[in-house]
């Protein structure tokens, strides 16, 4: 788990916004950190659940988990980029293969899944004890589905 802080001064780094030399100023870190929250949402929306709550101030522990960091960085110093002098060109071909690779492995990792009830063949016997519907019937009807109701 990083600092928010972290995460975005990294991300600034790859794209040459941020050095020892030249450090990033308070403005590039809260367009960072906007920026962060932001993507996060969007994520959020796409039914990516990776349990981070929203930065409050850049400095706030992000409480990412560990195999998504890189991928956070990667994807928001392309989310940065245009926001810098050389718009696109800050933002290397490497790094957007690195950035898609790691949103795709993000999705795949911790994309929200429902599991559908299963669908119980009408061959199937209803079962003893069951006495729901006809008595003439002794199989499962057409289409019926297993869940917490026929349980």
């Amino acid at each position: 788990m990083s600092s928010g802080t972290a995460i975005i001064l990294s991300s600034l780094e790859l794209i040459g916004a941020h050095s020892v030399v030249a450090p990033a100023d308070s403005g590039s870190i809260e367009k960072g950190m906007f920026t962060l929250n932001s993507m996060l949402q969007l994520w959020l929306s796409q039914d990516i659940d990776l349990g981070i709550v929203p930065l409050q101030a850049p400095g706030d522990e992000l409480g990412e988990p560990l195999d998504a960091r890189q991928a956070i960085i990667d994807n928001l110093s392309v989310a940065l980029g245009p926001n810098f002098d050389n718009g696109d060109n800050v933002v290397s071909q490497t790094l957007r293969n690195n950035a898609n690779r790691g949103f795709t492995s993000i999705e795949n990792l911790y994309q929200i899944v429902t599991i559908p009830n299963k669908v119980i063949s009408s061959t199937l016997p209803r079962g003893a004890g069951n006495n729901r519907g006809s008595l003439n019937n002794p199989f499962a009807g057409s289409g019926a589905t297993i869940d917490s109701s026929n349980a």
